[in-house]
């Protein structure tokens, strides 16, 4: 997590960096469950910050494996005590075109992108993998999130000068280095938060994911608060 000034407000934002892959569907359970508290983060000043990473270069994750049945239904038991309707892809999905988009935006705004745009990405994505279409067609899945892209890219949402092609994001070379920059700062897979230098794996409902990203916050705070004081 990292903390930011922000002009005419008396409180840094506190970002809390968020480890996913599109390819994980416990990455879309928490994208939905999440986005339930995001009015309770905002009035606090906690800003979550979506770093997409590529789970085939942790663990035992293939893309295009089959997904066992009983690995599926326990997905499934997951998601429904959490309210999330949950259909998982027959197969490990190919996410390395979706993070590599997802990755250039959020750099992006520290470079002044607007927030949104990557949060609209995200959505699209996660929209497409999990809710729409025939998620068990790698060809079809492939061509939706292209299509998608070239959406964003019209748009203009990658600048004038554009990104890399198709073919070269969906290589994922930007993506398997910062998967192993998430390794090394202690992620060991997906979802995770992470508070300072303690990765939190999983998802939880939204009042306890709520109360333990505020009291990390509030810690953090203080802390920094009394840093401050025996500075001056």
């Amino acid at each position: 997590m990292s903390g930011k000034e922000t002009r005419g407000s008396r409180e840094a934002v506190l970002e809390v960096f968020v480890y996913y892959d599109f390819a994980s569907s416990l990455s879309y359970v928490a994208h939905r469950v999440l986005a339930r508290i995001g009015r309770e983060l905002a009035e606090e000043r906690i800003e979550l910050r979506w770093k997409a990473i590529d789970l085939t270069g942790i663990g035992r994750f293939q893309r295009g494996r089959l997904l066992e049945p009983v690995r599926r239904q326990s997905l499934i038991e997951v998601a429904t005590a959490l309210d999330v309707e949950l259909d998982p892809p027959a197969r490990w999905p190919d996410s390395r075109l979706a993070g590599e988009v997802a990755l250039t935006l959020d750099l992006a705004i520290d470079r002044g992108l607007d927030p949104a745009v990557e949060r609209e990405w995200r959505r699209g994505v996660f929209t497409t993998f999990y809710e729409q279409g025939d998620r068990d067609d790698p060809d079809q899945l492939a061509s939706a999130v292209e299509q998608l892209f070239g959406e964003f890219e019209r748009r203009g949402h990658f600048g004038k000068r554009g990104v890399a092609t198709v073919d070269d994001l969906a290589a994922g070379r930007r993506l398997a280095a910062a998967t192993g920059s998430a390794v090394a700062a202690g992620v060991e897979g997906a979802p995770t938060l992470m508070f300072d230098a303690f990765p939190l794996c999983g998802i939880h409902d939204e009042a306890t994911m709520l109360g333990m990203i505020q009291r990390y916050a509030r810690r953090r705070r203080r802390l920094e608060a009394e840093a401050t004081v025996e500075v001056n």
